[in-house]
């Protein structure tokens, strides 16, 4: 028994560490990913475009719009931009739009990204009201809004499952 002793107990931490590693696992889906209750809708939201205009959240009323705060100094929001991408490119004739907020502090960051890196949807900037009523937990942070303008998923981290839920959104 002394002799198996040290197989016994590596066998129990093994056991152990699976254990709480699946509940971690569990515990951040549960936590990044959260599907609202049903009806809950986002207010007006203006952004300014990076021409120096605006763009109303009301403007694209009928079309799924993904929101997604990110920064250009946060890895898995780079990570997640391909896949922004791509969705958009296979969805948006479906009526897809993508409305990307960078949250960096310079402006600056964002044209030396954006000089490295070109994408199709809208990049954009909050407004000075909208910064002050932003209070997001992370970067990054995304909002899927269905036809009627209300919050079907609430993303925090890389939003690696929307292929689905656009699939559940517009069949495409």
């Amino acid at each position: 028994m002394v002799k198996h002793l040290p197989y016994l107990i590596a066998g129990a931490l093994l056991l152990i560490m699976l254990f709480f590693g699946l509940e971690s696992k569990k515990e951040d889906v549960i936590i990044t990913s959260h599907v609202p209750a049903s009806g809950q809708a986002i207010s007006e939201l203006t952004f300014k475009t990076l021409d120096g205009g605006t763009l109303k959240l009301s403007e694209l009323q009928g079309k799924v719009v993904l929101i997604n705060f990110w920064a250009t100094w946060c890895p898995p929001c780079k990570e997640e931009m391909p896949i922004f991408e791509k969705e958009y490119k296979r969805c948006k004739d479906k009526g897809l739009e993508i409305i990307a907020v960078n949250m960096d502090s310079s402006e600056r960051a964002l044209s030396e990204f954006l000089k490295e890196k070109s994408y199709s949807f809208k990049v954009v900037r909050p407004t000075e009201e909208l910064e002050k009523e932003l209070k997001l937990m992370g970067f990054p942070t995304s909002y899927l809004l269905d036809r009627e303008g209300k919050v079907y998923r609430i993303k925090l981290g890389v939003y690696r499952e929307l292929e689905k839920d656009l699939k559940q959104l517009l069949g495409c």
